[in-house]
């Protein structure tokens, strides 16, 4: 008997633990999950249109209307894209599904601001039932440069504010046109170029030499001579059973960090990192956030770490020089940039700045947030001056602005499928950052270098930023 009120007993704390495990976890969809799952291209939800509200518009932060609902004759809304393929991956579409910011923020649109009024006034006045607007970050001035630029080049293109994370200029290509999706569907979901895929925040890519931005890092934090440390670049340089080459074989010399890092000689960098080893690269590699989730209010990848406890020599030296598994966003790079320039501070990346109410007061507003601290002030001052100097006299003199000091770094990143994709990362002034950036151009032999379209996207941006 007394085994058998145990057993009772047992099993009743067991069931009353499952309730509250149960209950926690479905407190978590609630209040942690639910903008995840909401905006979530799998939810069928985000099909469901109530044609008794007209949704909300979606405006660049100029108040520029970038898509709308108009009333068809028959008393249902058709959505209006109205600057197109320029701002499709942002605004995403809302038709066979919804992505972008349509997805994002979608509940939100379809929301009434004082929602007893508004009916009522409907009632009495056939007034419109409006939803909610949602402001974007981002300043259509520099998109559409960021666009011209690139082109038909396949890439992208992220133009982002250091100190706050706010981003200014999100272009990806190929694109589409949000406002022919439904009846383009059978095409665009089969087109092997992918133009749906928002490649400044879901493509990754090899970083090639833009990631010695972060080997600089780690030969700085474990090599307390790094400021004097010298090596003598033979233009290639044998590592367990890999070789590797700098750029045309060229042989740079006797180099240090900073000189290293200016002409981007693969066989420093190499070295180095065989003297670090490959568990405190990989723990720069994690500090730096390349593993920790963006947040971002859009869909976006995570980027691949390709270090662990097996890894070889060979694939240590192909990571120190952006090669290997090693794969990244556009978008992450961007912040990575951003992080140098905000003296070690990355902070967390959005592009919705608030929501607007139909009668033209502003609802929730995002406040910027610090993601991770990637460095030193003294480290982040230290990689400014070596990445001034790269755009100065090294290989990235092509995004130099009249009167302006650029920080930059570029990069060629070897692809397995094609020709080389090209890479250039910075900000600007490099005295006091007002932007930084990220351009990636796959293929980039028949498309053109990275590097001068991110000088001259740098150089709009200012100018727009100026005129605020």
């Amino acid at each position: 008997m007394n085994n058998m009120k145990r057993s009772i007993r047992r099993i009743f704390w067991l069931l009353v633990l499952c309730f509250f495990l149960l209950l926690g976890y479905m407190g978590k969809l609630v209040l942690m999950d639910r903008d995840g799952i909401s905006a979530n291209s799998y939810n069928a939800r985000l099909r469901y249109v109530d044609n008794t509200i007209r949704r909300g518009d979606i405006i660049d932060r100029n108040g520029e209307v970038l898509a709308t609902s108009v009333l068809q004759k028959d008393g249902t809304y058709e959505r209006k894209y109205l600057r197109s393929r320029m701002a499709a991956h942002i605004t995403g579409y809302s038709s066979v599904g919804k992505t972008g910011v349509e997805a994002a923020e979608n509940f939100q649109m379809m929301t009434l601001h004082n929602e007893f009024f508004q009916r009522v006034l409907s009632v009495s006045t056939g007034k419109e039932l409006v939803g909610n607007s949602v402001v974007v970050t981002v300043d259509m001035d520099i998109q559409t440069t960021a666009g011209n630029l690139l082109g038909n080049a396949r890439g992208a293109v992220v133009v982002m504010e250091p100190s706050t994370g706010r981003i200014l200029a999100l272009q990806a290509y190929p694109d589409f046109d949000p406002n022919t999706v439904a009846a383009n569907w059978d095409n665009l979901k089969e087109n092997e170029n992918s133009p749906l895929v928002n490649r400044a925040t879901q493509g990754l890519y090899p970083p090639g030499s833009t990631f010695k931005l972060v080997s600089s890092l780690a030969v700085m934090e474990n090599k307390k001579d790094w400021k004097t440390r010298t090596y003598e670049c033979t233009g290639e340089a044998e590592f367990e059973n890999k070789v590797i080459h700098c750029y045309n074989n060229k042989a740079h010399g006797t180099v240090d960090l900073k000189q290293a890092l200016t002409v981007s000689c693969n066989c420093y960098f190499a070295q180095l990192a065989t003297e670090i080893g490959a568990s405190k690269l990989k723990g720069v590699m994690e500090r730096v956030g390349m593993e920790t989730p963006s947040l971002f209010d859009l869909a976006y990848s995570q980027n691949k770490i390709g270090l662990g406890a097996s890894t070889s020599e060979s694939e240590l030296v192909e990571t120190a020089i952006g090669q290997g598994k090693t794969a990244v966003t556009p978008l992450y790079m961007a912040m990575l940039a951003s992080a140098i320039a905000n003296e070690g501070i990355m902070m967390q990346p959005y592009i919705i700045d608030h929501i607007q109410y139909s009668n033209g007061k502003v609802g929730k507003q995002t406040v910027p947030k610090k993601l991770a601290e990637i460095c030193t002030t003294e480290e982040a001052t230290a990689l400014r001056d070596m990445m001034v100097s790269v755009v100065e006299k090294g290989t990235g003199t092509a995004a130099s602005v009249k009167g302006i000091t650029v920080a930059g770094k570029t990069g060629t990143a070897e692809n397995a499928t094609g020709n080389d994709h090209s890479w250039f990362v910075g900000f600007a002034p490099a005295e006091d950052p007002k932007v930084a950036v990220a351009v990636v151009i796959e293929n980039s032999k028949a498309y053109g270098s990275a590097t001068p379209i991110a000088g001259k996207v740098i150089k709009e941006a200012l100018n727009q930023l100026e005129n605020e």
